[in-house]
Parts: structure tokens; sequence; C-alpha cells
């Protein structure tokens, strides 16, 4: 998780850095520490600016966008917004923003925090972001709906098209089972290939976005609206809630049911992420709504608190005393019936888990060097056997084995996202399939070696 200690308030830091960029050249003030993505149309650095007398400020963001692809209008629509007084709550803050040639070049606010991706890969996926976080998320969006209007005009809604996992950042998260999800700041980052909407347009200019997050008009179908948006919500919603991105082409009703999610959720995430667009959510303030009520549907109601003894006169007039013996903060928030705790597995960061993938992976490399050695440089008792019931031996039985053996150790979070079938075999469901797997290896050895016997191609019965 990046973090920084900003040292300026807002007007501190947008008076100092006007300061530093008048007296120097932008291009030489840079230091860029590290580049944090790069792709074809845009590459995002991590950077300072240094002044001639040996301090810096910083750190900051800065984007470097190919404004020949037409992305990048809504960072100066918001820079010009925030130059005019705007402030937003949920937007990053821009510093500096211009072009220069097919570059566009946009400088803003380091957020502190993790993103959405890291904090549901810590905590585990839980129904309780249902009820606090995922709607600060859907005003969060709404804010961009808003628009940045230039002054005496309307304000146009403002289209993420973006919405994912890795785009929010949220800080000051604290959880616990028993007494819910806070967190003290939520941040849209990302607005590349944001977009601002215009009456009667049939369809984007350009079209981009992650597969699992973009409705079908994002891809030619139709200009993209804000219910192109709260259709990335209702799938946000769907990982916040099971820790994995939603499959397409895959009918979502069925997603949710083999992942439990309650069926009042259900139908919020199935109407969000409904193929047309006219079957969504009006607005990402109505979706926040429907999630907030659809959780508390899914919750049992739970009796009153008691009231609070009265404070004697000795005591501080700040302090209660509780009748219950619920800890302090137990009656804040609904329990679920079934809470979703997150599970060991869940509690690994991924590239830890990748590592261990390797590490199996290379043993199993081990045994399929050993079982070739085995079939080529036969020794003991194998040198009276042929070579095709060897083969036989080894390369079906012994690897096919050891295949199973290793699969089973793997972590699969990353291939259950990437496959759907394997993603529909959990638990119970998927140790049946292995064990059908290992008897069918089994029953096939044993029959490949009885038959052997019995027509007498090779005896075994002295081995």
């Amino acid at each position: 998780m990046d973090t920084q200690n900003p040292t300026y308030s807002d007007d501190e830091l947008t008076a100092a850095l006007a300061e530093h960029l008048a007296s120097f050249d932008r291009d030489d003030s840079y230091r860029v520490e590290r580049v944090l993505k790069r792709s074809d149309v845009e590459t995002t650095e991590l950077v300072c600016f240094e002044g001639s007398g040996g301090g810096s400020l910083g750190p900051f963001v800065r984007k470097r966008i190919d404004a020949s692809a037409q992305i990048g209008g809504a960072y100066e629509r918001l820079f010009a917004a925030q130059r005019a007084g705007r402030r937003f709550e949920h937007l990053p803050r821009i510093v500096d923003c211009r072009r220069a040639g097919d570059e566009l070049d946009v400088v803003m606010e380091y957020i502190e925090g993790e993103t959405l991706e890291a904090l549901v890969g810590r905590l585990g996926a839980t129904p309780d972001y249902a009820r606090g976080l995922f709607p600060a998320l859907c005003d969060a969006v709404a804010e961009l709906h808003a628009g940045f209007g230039e002054v005496g005009k309307a304000p146009a809604p403002i289209i993420h098209r973006d919405l994912k996992p890795s785009n929010i950042i949220v800080s000051g998260v604290r959880y616990a089972a028993d007494a819910g999800m806070t967190f003290s700041s939520l941040v849209i980052i990302d607005l590349g290939i944001a977009r601002a909407w215009r009456e009667g347009a049939d369809a984007d200019t350009a079209k981009f976005g992650t597969r699992p997050y973009a409705p079908p008009e994002q891809y030619g179908f139709g200009q993209t609206s804000v219910r192109s948006d709260v259709y990335a919500l209702g799938a946000l919603l769907f990982f916040c809630l099971t820790g994995v991105d939603p499959k397409p082409g895959i009918d979502m009703r069925e997603q949710c049911e083999m992942r439990g999610i309650p069926a009042s959720l259900t139908d919020v995430i199935c109407m969000a992420m409904a193929l047309d667009p006219a079957k969504r959510f009006a607005s990402a303030g109505a979706l926040g709504r429907a999630t907030r009520a659809a959780y508390d549907l899914s919750c049992p109601v739970r009796p009153p608190a008691p009231a609070p003894v009265p404070v004697p006169d000795c005591a501080p007039a700040s302090e209660t005393v509780l009748t219950s013996q619920e800890p302090r903060g137990s009656t804040d928030l609904p329990k679920l019936a079934t809470p979703a705790m997150p599970g060991l597995l869940s509690r690994i960061p991924e590239p830890l888990g990748r590592i261990w993938n390797t590490l199996v992976c290379l043993s199993l490399l081990v045994f399929f060097a050993g079982s070739h050695f085995a079939v080529f440089h036969p020794t003991g008792a194998n040198q009276s056997y042929p070579t095709w019931l060897l083969i036989i031996e080894y390369f079906f039985f012994v690897d096919g084995l050891m295949v199973l053996m290793h699969f089973a150790l793997l972590d699969k979070r990353r291939l259950r996202r990437r496959f759907a079938l394997l993603d529909s075999y959990r638990g119970k469901k998927l140790a049946k399939l292995w064990l059908k797997a290992l008897g069918v290896l089994l029953l096939c050895m044993i029959v490949i070696v009885a038959v052997a016997n019995a027509t007498g191609v090779v005896d075994t019965s002295t081995a």
C-alpha cells in the first residue's frame, strides 16, 4: 500500500506549486520517482517537483496522455472547475494541466490509501461493503455525474467509463466482523477515458474500457451515459461481495446464486447490470440507496438496545453505563444471519500466492523429470518391464497422480477469475471431482496391470 504524509493544505499546495512552476521550465522540474503504469495511450508516473535551492514538493501523480486518442478531456474540465473555486470530496485535486502538442500532461495530488482491489484482497469479500462503503462509492460517482460545467453553462455529466476495483482509493479502513466497516475517505481516480455526455450523440467517439466492468454500449452499441457507470457499479458490488470479477457472457443471476449472494442484493446487481440501459437504475445515487435497503433486508431484525442507565452524579457527564453485556459498538450495525467471514486464503496477498504457485509448478516439473528418467533409464525390477508399460505406469498414472496432488496445492484465485468452469467447483464439489479423477486413475492402472498379467505380456507377481 502506498502512503504519503502531506504537509500542505490545498491553498498552500496550490500557491507553492504555482510559484515553483512559474520559476522553472515544467519538464526540467519533474523528477520521476517511478512509473506506476503504462499503456499505448497513457503513462502514469510518481513525480516530485524540485526547486533550484534543493527543496522539493511532492510526491504527485503525473499522467502523460496521448491527446490524439481523444481522451483526457475530463482532466481539463476538472482542472478548470477547481481553479474556479469548486471543491470535490471524491475526486483528486489537480495542480497542473497543460497540452504540449498531442500530449496532455496532468499533475495531481497523490492519494493516500489502498485500492478497492487491494482492500478486498486483504479483508476478504463480505456483505458489509454494501452497508457503508459501496453507497459512499455511489455518492462519489454521483459527484462525477454532476459534471464540471463552465461558468454560466449547464454542466454535462462526466461518464467515467473505467470504474473498476483498481481505480477506487479508500483510506482509513477499519473492519471487524462484529462491528462492521468504517473508513475516512474514498476517491475515484484515473479519469483518462472519462467523457462528457453529449445530447444527440449516437455512440462514443473512442471505445475503451475493462471488459468485466464495461456495458455493451461502451463497445459501439450506443452512447455511454450515467447508466453505463451504473452497470460498472453493479459489477463492483458483485466484486465486493464475492472477491472476483463478474464473468462476461454468463447470466448474472446465476453467478450471484452460485456465490451465495442474498436474494435482495442479487436483485440489485441484476438490475444495475441489465443489458438494456433503460432497465438499469436511473442514477448512481438510486443504486446506492437500493443497495443499503437490500443489505438491511438481508439482515435479521434485531431487538432495540437496552436504554442506558442514568449517569451517577460522580461520573463524568460524557459517560454512560450500558446494561447489556455486549461490547461497546456492537449495537451500531445489524448482523447478518450468515456472515461471510474472510477465509484464510483471502487474507494472503495475491503476489505471495503467485510465488507459491511458482514453487508448486517447479515441484511438479521435478516429478516429471523423475518419471522421464524412470521410463528411459529403468533400474531394478523396472528393467524387466516393456517400455510401453513403463510409459503407461509413469506418464499416465504417476504423473497424473502428481498433477492432481499439485493442483490441490495451488492458489486458485486467479484461475477462478479466468475460467468460469473452474470457478463453479468449490469446497465439497471440487473435492468430489478430485476424488473421482483419482479413482479413475487407480481403476485404469488396476485394469492395465490385470490385463497384462492375464495375457502373460508381463508378469508383475515377481516384482
